[in-house]
C-alpha cells in the first residue's frame, strides 16, 4: 500500500507542507483546485523540487483524452486521472498518452452505476489503478469503506485506490481490504501536526502502530 497526499492549496503551502511530511509520503497528488488555480506549471514546480517522488496528476479528464493526458505527462506526471464515465475513446487517448510517456493512468469511479463492470471494461483497456472516490460534497454521508470491500471481493487482483475523507478513524478499515493506494487530504493539509499525522497514517498502512 501506498499513501497519497492530495494537496489542494495554494502551491507555495503544498511545497511548504510536502517538504515537512515527504519522510511519510509515497505519492504527491496535484489535486485539480490546485491544478485549477496555478495550471500544469504546479506539476513543474513540483517536480523540480522533488524529482524522485511520484506524482499524480488529478485532472479528472472527461474529453481530449491524449492531449490534457499529455498535458500533465509532459509537466511530469507520473499517473493521471480520468473520469470513468469518459467515453471508451476518451480512456483510450489518456492509456495512449501514458504509454508515450511512460506514465500510469488512474480511472475515477466516483458517480459510477456499476463499478465493477467499468473496471473491466478499463482494464482491457490498459488502465492500472481505480479508485474508489467518495466526493467531497457527499463524504459526510457517504463511506468508500462498502464499495472498496465489494470491489476487492469481486476483483482481488485489481490495483484499486481509495479517496475522499479517509482519516485516523477509519484508516483500520480500509487497510484490512488491501487498496494500493489510499489518498488522504485533509487529515494531513489541516491537522494541527500535520508530520505526526502522515506519520500515524503511514504506520497504521503498515502495521508498525504497536
Amino acid at each position: 500500500m501506498r499513501l497519497q497526499l492530495a494537496l489542494d492549496g495554494t502551491l507555495a503551502d503544498s511545497l511548504t507542507l510536502l517538504d515537512q511530511v515527504r519522510s511519510w509520503i509515497d505519492i504527491a497528488e496535484i489535486g485539480t483546485p490546485l491544478v485549477q488555480r496555478e495550471g500544469a506549471q504546479a506539476l513543474r514546480t513540483m517536480r523540480a523540487a522533488h524529482p524522485d517522488l511520484p506524482l499524480l496528476a488529478d485532472f479528472k479528464i472527461m474529453d481530449a483524452g491524449e492531449i490534457e493526458a499529455g498535458i500533465a505527462f509532459e509537466a511530469g506526471a507520473d499517473i493521471v486521472t480520468v473520469m470513468g464515465f469518459a467515453q471508451d475513446a476518451t480512456i483510450a487517448g489518456v492509456v495512449a498518452a501514458a504509454a508515450q510517456a511512460g506514465g500510469e493512468v488512474m480511472v475515477d469511479l466516483m458517480a459510477m452505476p456499476d463499478p465493477a463492470a467499468r473496471i473491466h471494461q478499463c482494464l482491457m483497456m490498459g488502465c492500472d489503478y481505480f479508485c474508489v472516490h467518495t466526493a467531497h460534497d457527499v463524504r459526510r454521508s457517504q463511506s468508500p469503506v462498502e464499495m472498496l470491500r465489494a470491489l476487492r471481493f469481486g476483483m482481488p487482483d485489481a490495483q484499486l485506490a481509495v479517496a475522499g475523507g479517509v482519516n485516523l478513524a477509519s484508516i483500520g478499515a480500509i487497510v484490512e481490504v488491501h487498496p494500493a493506494i489510499v489518498v488522504v487530504g485533509s487529515a494531513i493539509t489541516t491537522a494541527e501536526a500535520p508530520v505526526a499525522m502522515a506519520r500515524a497514517l503511514h504506520e497504521k498502512m503498515r502495521g508498525e502502530d504497536g
